[in-house]
């Protein structure tokens, strides 16, 4: 079994829990700081875990291409320093790209849904009004779940991969 496999499971490991725990964080306290939520509530939590949701689908797509890129990076049986340190760079650029869109994809959808409806969803969820996260929830995991692929392809094309030769 090759060394490099170990590798890949590491990274992806560390750079999945990296990316949701830094997601979590960031939206957390700016959403509990922007809309006043200081007591334990379960809409509040059920939406957190719509996003949660939505950074993960986002991470997984962008780790595979991070994968790609070790594998792409790292062929034949020895391992070089330089090319590990190439291939981290690859993943955490991936996972640096996955946060961001993460964030805009969250927003977007987010922005988008509530100006759609009559209702005043911030509110609603302050209030405790599971309904209104469960479904603002759904709709951020729907999107992203659209999003993912593209975002992943995004990525892919930034390896380094060899043209192929077109014959005419």
């Amino acid at each position: 079994m090759k060394p490099i496999l170990f590798i890949q499971v590491f990274l992806a490991f560390v750079a999945g829990i990296s990316g949701l725990y830094l997601l979590y964080k960031i939206l957390n306290s700016y959403l509990k700081k922007k809309f006043d939520i200081k007591e334990i509530n379960s809409a509040f939590a059920i939406f957190q875990v719509g996003i949660l949701l939505s950074g993960a689908l986002i991470m997984q797509a962008v780790l595979s291409a991070g994968v790609n890129a070790i594998q792409y990076l790292n062929q034949g049986e020895l391992l070089s320093f330089n090319n590990i340190l190439m291939s981290l760079t690859y993943v955490i650029l991936f996972i640096a790209i996955g946060i961001v869109f993460t964030l805009l994809v969250i927003a977007v959808s987010v922005y988008t849904y509530f100006q759609l409806t009559q209702v005043n969803e911030w509110e609603q969820i302050k209030q405790n009004n599971i309904a209104t996260a469960l479904i603002s929830a759904a709709f951020i995991v729907g999107i992203s779940l659209i999003m993912d692929d593209y975002i992943g392809q995004l990525c892919e094309a930034l390896i380094p991969y060899p043209s192929v030769l077109q014959i005419r």
